[in-house]
Parts: C-alpha cells; sequence; structure tokens
C-alpha cells in the first residue's frame, strides 16, 4: 500500500510480511490463514514525520501549566486582549533563556559567560544552541502558520491562543526546556 499526499509532501509506504510472503491488505482480509504472523511495516519520509510530530492528535510533552491556565482565563475575559496576546505569540521568535544570576563580573570583562538554561540549570554549548535555533525556527513559522490560518477563518482569538498553547506544547522536551516554556515551577496556590 503507497499513499502520497502531494500537498504535504508526504510519503507512507506499508509492507505486510510473513515468512517473506507479500500480502496484500485485501488478500489478508480474504485469507484464511491467521494474521498473528504478518508484521506491518510502515516507512515515512522526513517531511511526514515533522507533519506527524506536530499533527493536534499527537500526545502533548506537556499539559498545560497553571501559567498557561491562568493566562487563558485572563484572556477570556476581553477579546481585544486575547487578539493581542495571540498576535504577541505568533511574532515573538522562541528564545532560549538563560540563568545568569550567578555569574559574577559577566558584562565588566572579568568574567567568561557559562550558557546555563533558566528552567533547568543544564549547561549548553553552541551545538546545543545551533540545534535550537534549527529547531525553533520551525516552530516558530508552524506557530505563525496556525495564527494566520485560524485568524483568516475568523477564529476566536482565545481559540487561536489556546491552539498556540497546545501546539507549542506538543514540542520537545529539550524545546520546552530551553525556553522556560510554560514555566514549570508556577503551580497554584495550596
Amino acid at each position: 500500500m503507497n499513499i502520497n499526499t502531494l500537498n504535504n509532501s508526504m510519503l507512507v509506504s506499508s509492507t505486510y510480511t510473513a515468512n517473506s510472503t507479500y500480502k496484500s491488505p485485501p488478500e489478508l482480509q480474504n485469507s484464511s490463514q491467521p494474521t498473528t504472523g504478518y508484521v506491518d511495516k510502515v516507512t515515512i519520509s522526513d517531511e511526514a514525520k515533522a507533519l506527524l510530530a506536530t499533527e493536534n492528535n499527537s500526545a502533548p510533552t506537556q499539559q498545560r501549566t497553571y501559567a498557561q491556565e491562568r493566562l487563558l482565563q485572563a484572556a477570556s475575559s476581553d477579546q481585544s486582549s486575547a487578539a493581542q496576546i495571540a498576535s504577541g505569540m505568533a511574532n515573538t521568535p522562541s528564545t532560549i533563556f538563560f540563568n545568569i544570576s550567578d555569574q559574577a563580573g559577566v558584562g565588566d570583562g572579568k568574567g567568561e559567560f557559562v550558557r546555563k538554561l533558566s528552567s533547568t540549570g543544564e549547561i549548553v554549548d553552541e551545538d546545543y544552541v545551533t540545534k535550537f535555533n534549527k529547531e525553533a525556527s520551525a516552530i516558530d513559522t508552524q506557530r505563525r502558520l496556525i495564527y494566520d490560518t485560524e485568524k483568516a477563518k475568523g477564529t476566536d482569538p482565545l481559540k487561536i491562543l489556546e491552539k498556540m498553547i497546545d501546539f507549542t506544547n506538543k514540542q520537545s522536551q529539550g524545546y520546552l526546556d530551553a525556553t522556560g516554556w510554560g514555566w514549570q515551577g508556577s503551580t497554584p496556590p495550596a
């Protein structure tokens, strides 16, 4: 079985095999032989993998945080605020947040900057930053596409904001850590 989706440049191919004998899906359905020995092997293109990683039905890397829920709650009271927040989210490039609180002398020529993520304390190098920038560019483009598409359809700004938050929550843990996304330290008051 081959499925080609031209508008997404996606290629999916599937092969069913048992003891090196190929049977097409209709043959499997009409066969009296048990299908337990059959293996379904699926191969997809890199473009399809990227698309699948961002599909709405994929499991989020993290659930909405308390801070995100509070943002949505505040935005729900005023449509113009929701529109402004959604626009800002769509148009602000992703960035790495570094913790420089314990770096005495940085900026005055007496110290060397250490790249330590604010969210985890992980020390990262130039390769990490380069990989992040590539991933972030793709995420920013997709988030902007969500915004533009939904705005053109006339979607309520709060729903657009929800879609962008949920999309971002589905990104890699590395991306979420680097950006401090969701402000994990924010918990509801006890």
